[in-house]
C-alpha cells in the first residue's frame, strides 16, 4: 500500500486547529493509506491540540495514532502575526524524508513519504512561499479556511458577491505610486471599508459596511488580512469548515466564486469531535468545579436555566459597564451564570469578582471548559461574540446564542442565525465610532427609534430578551437552533454534503494525485 502524506499548518490560532484535529481524524479513519502531519506552534495551541484528540475512546485513536503526527516546532507560544521561521525547515526535513523531532515531546519521525497535499491557514502566506520554495508543483496546497462561508465572501471575495475584493494589487499600486509603506496603504484602504456604502452577502439582511466592526477593536495591522487574501488566491483551492444546511446561498456563492477561477471547494463542516468522556466526569480541578456549580444551579433553578457568558481568547467588551450592567439584570432577577473572561484584555476588580461570588448564582473564571459547560444539560443559553467555533459548538450541544459580535465573521454569524430565527443579536451593546452609527436595518426609522448605544439601553436591550426567553418566541427560537443543530450534525451521513465533498477530494488529490489544478473541474 502506497501512503500519502498530508501537511498542516495554521498561525497560532485556536480557532483554526480545532476544527483541524476533527478533519485530521475524519481523514485518518476513513483512509488507512493517509499520513497526517500537522506542523503545530508549542505552548497551548500544543496542549490543546492533543486534549482534543484525547476525547476519542481509546480504540479509536490507537486505531489511527501511528498516522497522526503532531509536531511542536518550536517549544512556546507565540505572536500569531509573525511568520514562524521554523516552518521552512520543518517542511524540507519532511519533504526530504529526514528526522524531525517534537520539542514539546523529543519524539522523532523520519522516513515518511514526501507530503503531496498541504492545508495552510491563509494567514500563514510563509508556509505557502516555503512549501512552494521546496517542492514546487509536487505538493497542492489548499487554504484552511475557519470562517463560514458568507463571511469569506466578505473578507476575501470579490465585490460581485458582497466582498472587498482583490486588495493585494490595489495595495501594491498605491505602494508604486506613493511611495508609502505597506502598513500605511492597508490601513487606507480598510478605513474606505466604513463609507456607508450597503453590503449585501447572500442569505443575510443587507448592512452598511461599517457594521462589519460594531465594536470598537484595535485592528492595527491591515497587512495581515491583505496578505492572506493574497495567499487565498494562490493555493489550489479552499476547505470551509462550515455547511450549506447554515448558509445554502453563501455557499452557492463561494462555490461559484472559487470555481470560476479554478480553484476547488470543498464544504467539510461542521467539525468537531464529540467527548467520550461522561458530562460527569473532569478531566481536572477547575472542571470538576465548573461541574459541581452547574450540578448545583440546575438542582437549583432547573434544566437549561444557566446563562454561559464568553467572547473567547481575544475580545473583550471595550466599555465594559455595559456587561456588568447586564451581569446586574441575571443577578437582581435571579438568573444562574458563568462569566469567562479569557482575553487579555479582561480586567476584573475585586469588587466585581466579590459581586460575583456573593450572588449565590454566578461563577466567573479566567479560562472556561467551554464544551464542558454547554454540554450540561443546566445551561440553557449562551452569550457569546459568536465566533464560527463557538457558533459550532452552540449548534452541537443545541445551546442556542444571543450574539454581541465584535468583528470577523462574527456580524455574519450573528446575521446569518438570526435568519433563521434561531438567535438573538445585541445592538445597543455596540461601542466605538463605527459601531455606534446607525444599522441598515433602521434606515426607515425616524431618529427618534434610533438605538443610543447607552449603558441603560443595553441593559433595557436584554431585559428584553430575557422577556423573550420566557415566552413563545424563546421558545420557537430554541426548537429552530435545536433543529438547525440535527441538520448539521447529518452532513457527515453517507451521502450528505460533508461526507460527499471529503470523498471528491481523496479523489481528486490523494487517489488522483492531482497537482496545481487550476482550470481542471473537481469533482466537488
Amino acid at each position: 500500500m502506497v501512503q500519502k502524506h498530508i501537511v498542516a499548518h495554521n498561525v497560532a490560532a485556536w480557532g483554526a486547529y480545532k476544527p483541524l484535529s476533527a478533519f485530521v481524524v475524519r481523514v485518518a479513519e476513513r483512509r488507512e493509506d493517509v499520513i497526517f502531519t500537522i506542523l503545530i506552534t508549542g505552548g497551548v495551541i500544543y496542549k490543546k491540540f492533543m486534549r482534543e484528540l484525547a476525547k476519542l475512546t481509546i480504540s479509536r485513536l490507537e486505531a489511527i495514532r501511528s498516522r497522526i503526527n503532531v509536531i511542536d516546532l518550536n517549544g512556546q507560544d507565540v505572536n500569531p502575526l509573525i511568520p514562524l521561521a521554523e516552518f521552512a525547515p520543518a517542511f524540507e526535513a519532511l519533504y526530504s524524508s529526514k528526522p524531525l523531532i517534537c520539542k514539546t515531546t523529543n519524539l522523532i519521525i523520519h522516513g515518511l513519504p514526501p507530503p503531496t497535499i498541504a492545508l495552510i491557514d491563509p494567514f500563514a502566506g510563509y508556509a505557502v512561499d516555503a512549501i512552494q520554495a521546496i517542492a514546487g508543483s509536487k505538493c497542492s496546497i489548499f487554504s484552511w479556511m475557519t470562517a463560514p462561508a458568507g463571511a469569506t465572501l466578505r473578507l476575501f471575495g470579490p465585490e460581485k458577491y458582497g466582498g472587498v475584493g482583490d486588495l493585494s494589487p490595489k495595495a501594491e499600486a498605491e505602494m508604486a505610486l506613493s511611495g508609502k509603506r505597506y502598513a500605511e496603504v492597508a490601513k487606507e484602504i480598510y478605513d474606505g471599508f466604513s463609507s456607508g456604502e450597503m453590503v449585501r452577502i447572500p442569505g443575510i439582511p443587507a448592512m452598511y459596511d461599517y457594521e462589519w466592526t460594531p465594536q470598537e477593536v484595535n485592528l492595527s495591522d491591515q497587512t495581515f488580512f491583505i496578505t492572506a487574501q493574497k495567499y487565498m488566491r494562490m493555493t489550489d483551492g479552499t476547505f470551509c469548515v462550515s455547511s450549506s444546511i447554515y448558509e445554502p446561498e453563501a455557499m452557492n456563492a463561494a462555490k461559484e466564486w472559487l470555481n470560476s477561477i479554478g480553484k476547488a471547494w470543498y464544504s467539510v463542516g461542521p467539525l468537531s469531535l464529540s467527548e467520550s468522556m461522561p458530562i460527569t466526569q473532569a478531566h481536572d480541578e477547575k472542571e470538576l468545579q465548573v461541574i459541581s456549580f452547574l450540578d448545583r444551579m440546575q438542582s437549583a433553578f432547573g434544566a437549561r436555566s444557566v446563562f454561559f457568558i464568553s467572547f473567547g481568547t481575544i475580545f473583550w467588551p471595550a466599555q465594559p459597564e455595559k456587561l456588568w450592567a447586564i451581569i446586574d439584570e441575571l443577578i437582581a432577577l435571579r438568573k444562574p451564570f458563568i462569566l469567562a473572561h479569557t482575553s487579555p484584555l479582561a480586567q476584573i476588580s475585586d469588587e466585581k469578582k466579590k459581586l460575583i461570588l456573593d450572588s449565590g448564582i454566578g461563577m466567573e473564571m479566567a479560562w472556561s471548559p467551554q464544551e464542558k459547560i454547554l454540554s450540561h444539560p443546566a445551561t440553557g443559553w449562551f452569550v457569546t461574540h459568536g465566533g464560527w467555533n463557538s457558533t459550532q459548538e452552540a449548534l452541537a450541544h443545541r445551546v442556542p446564542v444571543i450574539y454581541w459580535p465584535f468583528a470577523g465573521d462574527q456580524p455574519y454569524n450573528a446575521a446569518r442565525t438570526v435568519q433563521h430565527n434561531a438567535g438573538f443579536e445585541l445592538i445597543e451593546v455596540r461601542t466605538g465610532k463605527l459601531g455606534t452609527r446607525v444599522p441598515y436595518r433602521f434606515k426607515d426609522n425616524s431618529s427618534s427609534e434610533y438605538p443610543t448605544f447607552s449603558i441603560s439601553a443595553a441593559r433595557e436591550e436584554f431585559k428584553a430578551v430575557l422577556r423573550c426567553i420566557e415566552g413563545e418566541e424563546g421558545r420557537t427560537i430554541r426548537a429552530n437552533f435545536e433543529r438547525l443543530g440535527e441538520m448539521m450534525d447529518k452532513t457527515w451521513d453517507q451521502g450528505h454534503e460533508a461526507e460527499e465533498s471529503l470523498g471528491a477530494f481523496l479523489r481528486d488529490f490523494v487517489d488522483g494525485n492531482v497537482a496545481h489544478s487550476i482550470g481542471s473541474k473537481p469533482s466537488a
